[in-house]
């Protein structure tokens, strides 16, 4: 394991976030319920506008498992949308070079 300063930051802020928690006790039991996140609306079908624009290039196999594929990646996305990231979050990206 390589020790870098994005290693060593994330291990010292963990400490320090360790140390300075809370202590529970138990009158502390009640929790707020967080508000509901309003969901955003789905996106247009691309299959529908692939097929308007391309229909005519595609056989029935094909043009289905374009469906098939187009359906896939909207799925895909949904789930990197729904994925939701504090502003603070840096990329996880390490720069090392090799030699």
């Amino acid at each position: 394991m390589i020790a870098t300063r994005r290693r060593f930051l994330g291990a010292a802020a963990a400490a320090a976030a360790w140390l300075l928690r809370p202590f529970e006790t138990k009158a502390q039991t009640t929790t707020p319920t967080p508000a509901p996140s309003p969901t955003p609306a789905p996106p247009p079908l691309s299959a529908a506008v692939a097929r308007d624009r391309y229909g005519k290039f595609f056989s029935g196999d094909e043009a289905k498992l374009l469906e098939d594929r187009l359906a896939s990646q909207e799925r895909r996305s949904g789930r990197l949308r729904a994925f939701k990231l504090a502003n603070s979050e840096e990329p996880a990206t390490d720069f090392r070079v090799r030699r």
